[in-house]
């Protein structure tokens, strides 16, 4: 895998990291591990019994892993769920596997959206390490980043079954059965949004630049925009799309802000992601190749990502504060 697609990979990994919860977290955490590791095995829950709080187990190193995908892990009633959770996983984890598999390594696996572990839950894990009747196993906070660890483990095909197919800037001509599909898809799918009434065009390039969006994710941007023509004829055919569009992508890049705050790494073309894989009904080429067109149309129209302040805008701005202050 290239360093573009590998870049554009983790970042799309990422996206999921920060989307998934409960069951959606769970299932990436078993489809990474069940890759790597051949002798990993995935329990399942089973009528009343549950999983028997184990999720799943290597039994070859007696490893276990307890997974907990939650909302916002720094949230006081989380926590406190986190640090009853792992205390009750891990001695009812003991009591009814221990005999029948020796566990040496637990793992509570914590999806913290790479935030961090709150320090209760941490105690709680020491504090459990160093009781006597488990002296003989390790116990471990199994993070986000632990998980991205194990996804980079991956061959080229299985980070493909994992995150789907990786977008290049060879992207395909734009096919109107695709677009028509991913169009279909866009104007059914429901979601909060503010109508933007921008009319502003800025430069392309000075745009890129203010938001700070990395080379790998320009080039698709500019890519796409070469055949935005295509797509403003298909607009030509069919009334009223534009503005409907308009509106979809604008609440998209809203939904992007909220779940990808500022302070995540490579901010911008997290979000850009983010966005490409809402917007597309199925990871293919055609269709993603349509939706990066999309983008680019709207990227250039400000509806998604933020319009560069000119020069005598901050010039007017610092001007209007400054006469406050008198």
């Amino acid at each position: 895998m290239d360093e573009s697609s590998l870049y554009i990979s983790k970042i799309m990994f990422k996206n999921q990291i920060y989307k998934y919860e409960g069951q959606q977290f769970e299932d990436l955490f078993v489809s990474i591990l069940s890759r790597i590791y051949t002798e990993f095995q995935a329990v399942k829950a089973y009528g009343s019994i549950g999983d028997q709080k184990n999720d799943g187990f290597d039994m070859t190193t007696g490893t276990y892993y307890q997974i907990f995908g939650p909302e916002d892990i720094n949230k006081p009633k989380t926590i406190q769920s986190a640090v009853t959770k792992l205390e009750k996983d891990f001695v009812g984890l003991v009591k009814q596997w221990d005999n029948l598999c020796k566990i040496k390594v637990f793992n509570f696996v914590i999806n913290d959206k790479y935030k961090g572990v709150p320090s209760p839950i941490i105690q709680k894990c020491l504090e459990l390490g160093k009781r006597q009747e488990y002296k003989d196993i390790t116990l471990r906070i199994f993070k986000a980043v632990d998980l991205e660890r194990e996804f980079e483990k991956l061959n080229e095909i299985q980070v493909q079954d994992i995150v789907g197919f990786i977008p290049t800037p060879n992207i395909e001509l734009i096919k109107m059965d695709a677009l028509k599909e991913t169009v279909d898809y866009l104007l059914n799918k429901e979601m909060d949004f503010n109508q933007s009434e921008n009319l502003s065009v800025p430069d392309f390039n000075s745009k890129i630049k203010f938001n700070d969006l990395g080379h790998r994710i320009s080039n698709l941007l500019m890519t796409g925009s070469y055949q935005v023509g295509g797509l403003e004829d298909y607009f030509k055919l069919h009334p009223g799309v534009n503005s409907i569009l308009q509106e979809k992508f604008s609440g998209l890049y809203l939904e992007s802000q909220k779940r990808i705050t500022d302070e995540v790494e490579n901010t911008s073309d997290t979000r850009f992601m983010y966005i490409l894989n809402e917007a597309s009904p199925q990871r293919t080429t055609a269709i993603q190749s349509s939706v990066l067109v999309l983008m680019s149309y709207y990227f250039s129209s400000c509806d998604i990502f933020e319009e560069p302040i000119e020069s005598e805008e901050i010039i007017d701005d610092i001007a209007k504060k400054t006469s406050n202050i008198r």
